[in-house]
């Protein structure tokens, strides 16, 4: 009974507030969370506090946050919604009767196991998505990445070549700080009419050379290293050295794990290509140019990595230019010539010496 002062006959006082419905959707104030006791019956260890009536058979658990609804939960976990109204009946086949702040059972002792992902389209993009996928994610999104244990923010988006803060502004339940992050379901790495550029990445000095060092390297890079090229997918290790004037033997040296073969070189690192107290030889290259596939413009190289395929005006750089000095002098501003030429990095950090980029299209 919600007011057992009335009586059976309902003697109401006039001025005196009475309950009318009681509040299922709050635990009691002096619940905390507690050391994983023992369940008596099944050996497993089950977090405190739980849900309310909760099946005695659960082997998986989930700590609900606040504003978490029942079918976010289900989907995130890949099990079916009827499925976690079963297994906590006390959340009510509507969810009204779902708890914040404490452990609801997602898995069951010789139950189904959590569902691989299926695609549906959404209806409002055309884009295959994933489940089950991460809370809250951009309803534009098209490009999805299947989150396993122990994954970070940082990493899944530096695979990706996106900004975190991208990352995190895709995924909002993420918290800006990653603490939301879910394993076993998809995040956004990608939007509709988004093309993944060069990531912006943060330098860092390399203890004992004084060089900002780009992020991530070649796992195995030489720590004397000071300069440096982000690998494209499909470049290949002679490529790259030749790009550079400095043989194919310094460059397996300095970069030792891309193998003498070259199956080590990984896409989107940044590999070394010189090192402190090396010169290169003076270059004997002169201008070559061969027609640009597709466009027949004359395209003079070597030419700035990852440069626009339609670029019909280019500028060969020489000691003392600066991505301002080029933008100025082509009349172009900066958000064109790094769009053109997104290699450069975000404030010209990768700007190549002797070699063309892109200051006007077709």
């Amino acid at each position: 009974m919600k007011n057992p002062v009335v009586g059976t006959s309902c003697t109401l006082v006039l001025r005196k507030s009475y309950c009318v419905e009681r509040n299922f959707g709050v635990p009691v104030e002096t619940t905390t969370t507690t050391k994983p006791t023992g369940t008596p019956g099944n050996g497993i260890s089950t977090p405190q506090p739980i849900q309310t009536g909760m099946v005695t058979n659960c082997n998986k658990f989930y700590f609900v946050q606040a504003n978490e609804g029942c079918r976010d939960i289900a989907a995130a976990q890949g099990i079916s919604l009827s499925a976690f109204y079963a297994w906590n009946p006390a959340a009510k086949s509507d969810c009204s009767g779902l708890w914040a702040n404490v452990y609801v059972c997602v898995g069951i002792i010789g139950g189904p196991r959590a569902t691989t992902s299926s695609t549906a389209t959404t209806p409002t993009n055309g884009v295959s998505t994933p489940s089950p996928t991460q809370a809250g994610m951009a309803s534009n999104c098209a490009k999805f990445y299947y989150v396993k244990e122990n994954d970070g923010c940082r990493d899944v988006a530096t695979a990706h070549g996106i900004s975190l803060s991208d990352f995190y502004a895709w995924n909002p339940a993420l918290k800006g700080d990653c603490s939301g992050l879910w394993a076993n379901v998809y995040v956004c790495v990608g939007l509709l009419g988004q093309t993944a550029t060069s990531q912006t990445t943060a330098t860092t000095t390399t203890t004992g050379n004084g060089i900002s060092t780009p992020q991530p390297t070649q796992p195995g890079m030489v720590s004397n290293c000071n300069r440096f090229h982000k690998v494209e997918a499909g470049q290949v290790c002679q490529q790259i050295a030749d790009l550079y004037g400095i043989g194919l033997g310094n460059f397996d040296t300095w970069n030792p794990q891309v193998k003498s073969d070259c199956s080590g070189l990984w896409a989107n690192t940044y590999v070394c290509v010189g090192v402190i107290g090396y010169t290169a030889p003076a270059s004997t290259t002169r201008k070559t140019s061969t027609a640009t596939r597709g466009n027949g413009v004359a395209t003079p190289t070597p030419t700035q990595p990852g440069m626009v395929g339609n670029c019909k005006t280019f500028h060969l750089v020489v000691s003392g230019d600066t991505c301002r000095d080029i933008i100025d002098n082509a009349k172009i501003t900066l958000a064109q010539f790094y769009s053109w030429n997104p290699s450069v990095g975000s404030n010209c950090q990768y700007l190549q010496l002797g070699v063309y980029a892109c200051i006007g299209l077709i």
